[in-house]
């Protein structure tokens, strides 16, 4: 099969994956809602899962069709992984417990900043433990023989 083919293919199930992450969330947000309370941290939970997982799956849309390689990649969990945890995991309904309705916290849950942030950390996360493994031109010649 054709590699430009594989790759785009892989791409396709890549957004479809995407898109029906989102749809997801905007399914259970509109019509599935959850009875007081619950509602809002059910909400803002969704948000955050759904926003790390498109980032997870935006990221390895990069590297489809590499080899992979588990290399943790401490720098960059630390000074970016850290920020972008905070503002996408921690759940709307805390930040304004902590802080009422007053700034910065209105600011930190709100849900564009959440998903962002979500998304942010996805990509994040995925760069900093994987990395494509570089593969020699000898062992690639040897195996299409």
């Amino acid at each position: 099969m054709n590699n430009k083919f594989r790759y785009a293919a892989g791409q396709a199930i890549i957004g479809i994956a995407i898109f029906l992450l989102i749809y997801t969330y905007f399914f259970y947000n509109m019509y599935q809602p959850l009875p007081g309370l619950a509602e809002s941290w059910g909400k803002a939970l969704l948000l955050s899962l759904t926003a790390v997982l498109v980032g997870l799956l935006i990221e390895l849309g990069r590297f489809w069709g590499q080899v992979l390689e588990v290399k943790i990649n401490t720098d960059l969990l630390i000074l970016q992984g850290w920020p972008a945890a905070v503002l996408s995991l921690v759940p709307e309904p805390l930040w304004l417990q902590a802080g009422a309705h007053t700034f910065p916290y209105i600011f930190f849950g709100d849900p564009v900043v959440t998903g962002i942030s979500g998304v942010w950390l996805g990509v994040v996360l995925f760069r900093s433990i994987f990395t494509n493994k570089n593969v020699k031109e000898d062992v690639c010649n040897k195996k299409k023989e």
